[in-house]
């Protein structure tokens, strides 16, 4: 009876854990180093979401289509916000030293102040 008992507790448990979404990281997490690379067009930014892991390198490397000041909230330590015009790639690197949701965010003279247009993920590994 106590084997019956143990099994279908170790058959919940899998049953339970099967349900319990995994997290994924990014396929690049173990690399030292990341460049992470996305257009800002309008109040959008392609891809809207920049993942790395705790402890790389990161290189966020923008193509701009828009004028405005790009900032990264979170990593205000490491970046600033910076003015950024049509045409220019804008290569923002810094180390990801904190985990968490980071929102990206673009102010504008012509539209909101303030828009978040995207998030940079930093997973710990």
């Amino acid at each position: 009876m106590r084997l019956i008992r143990s099994a279908a507790i170790v058959l919940a448990a899998v049953i339970i854990v099967g349900c319990v979404p995994q997290q994924t990281l990014p396929p690049t997490c173990h690399d030292p180093a990341v460049t992470l690379h996305a257009t800002l067009s309008d109040e959008h930014l392609e891809p809207s979401i920049l993942e790395a892991c705790r402890g790389q390198k990161v290189t966020m490397s923008v193509v701009i289509e828009r004028d405005g000041i790009f900032h990264l909230h979170g990593y205000d330590a490491q970046t600033s916000a910076t003015e950024v015009r049509t045409g220019q790639t804008l290569n923002l690197e810094f180390e990801a030293v904190r985990s968490g949701q980071f929102p990206i965010a673009l102010h504008t003279t012509d539209g909101p102040a303030e828009a978040i247009i995207g998030t940079f993920i930093v997973y710990e590994p």
